[in-house]
Formats: C-alpha cells, structure tokens, sequence
C-alpha cells in the first residue's frame, strides 16, 4: 500500500512511516488468510493473540533433517530382541 506512495517526496523520507504501514498490509494477509480477527490497534502488540500468532508464522524453521538416527537404533534393538 504505501510503496505506491512513493513517489510524493514524504514518503521517500519517511522509511519508518512506510515501515509501519507495510507491516500493517502484512498483518492484515495474515489475518484474511488465516480466518483471524483483524484489529489494527493490535500490530505491535506482543500480548494479542493474533498478532503473537502472526509473529511466530515468520520465525525462520528448521529445515527438515530426515530421519532421526537415534529413534532407528531403538526401534531396530527393540525389535531384534
């Protein structure tokens, strides 16, 4: 929403504004998407529920690491007994 604003000269000063309001435009997909109440006085505001939702949907993951060496050996002890 307010990338397309930059070509007024405010904007192009002001990154924390664009800042703001980019965030605001991400929290708001999030909420459509995920069928969530959307507050606009929640962004920011690590106590909601939603956004704290919204904030852990943009925590890196880690990646997939196959299969667990350590649960293979105790299943084939296991069953080799």
């Amino acid at each position: 929403m307010a990338k397309n604003y930059k070509d007024y000269g405010y904007f192009e000063n002001r990154p924390d504004v664009v800042k703001v309001f980019d965030d605001l435009e991400s929290y708001h997909n999030f909420c459509r998407i995920e069928l969530r109440d959307f507050n606009p006085a929640d962004l920011y505001r690590r106590d909601s529920v939603n956004y704290s939702a919204y904030l852990a949907s943009k925590r890196p993951r880690r990646p997939y690491q196959g299969k667990n060496p350590r649960w293979e050996n105790k299943r084939n002890d296991n069953f080799s007994r």
